[in-house]
């Protein structure tokens, strides 16, 4: 049976697949990798490091 305000949670559901794919973080890195290459050689090291540890750890 649906909640009395008509909400069944599919939506919300949907929202939380997106926020907690892996894919969201990982597009943010390579983003920062891309910005940071225009401003920094040591940065754009530091991020792309970030980058492998965060696939590397089992997060993806």
């Amino acid at each position: 049976m649906a909640p009395a305000s008509g909400h069944t949670g599919a939506t919300a559901g949907a929202w939380r697949g997106r926020l907690t794919d892996p894919a969201v973080p990982t597009a943010v890195l390579v983003l920062a990798v891309l910005l940071a290459s225009f401003h920094s050689p040591t940065l754009t090291w530091a991020v792309t490091g970030g980058l492998a540890g965060f696939s590397l750890s089992g997060s993806v």
